[in-house]
């Protein structure tokens, strides 16, 4: 789903050149950041394979505690 700015957000949003301009819904006061598209698709593939990476971790210690019973 897009939603398209209206005049005047999109001159709040080109005024914030350097930082990714905050969002409230009032009706939760819950804050949201805009980032652009490739911003984020950038961040989600770095959180991705940080998520991969966290698996493999956690697979590699069950199977080296699996392996310290195993010891006679």
């Amino acid at each position: 789903m897009s939603i398209q700015l209206t005049p005047q957000q999109q001159k709040v949003l080109d005024s914030q050149e350097d930082k990714p301009p905050r969002v409230i819904d009032p009706r939760t006061n819950t804050s949201y950041i805009l980032l652009r598209e490739a911003d984020y698709e950038s961040i989600r593939e770095l959180l991705e394979d940080d998520r991969r990476q966290q698996a493999i971790h956690a697979v590699a210690l069950r199977n080296a505690a699996g392996r310290i019973d195993d010891v006679p």
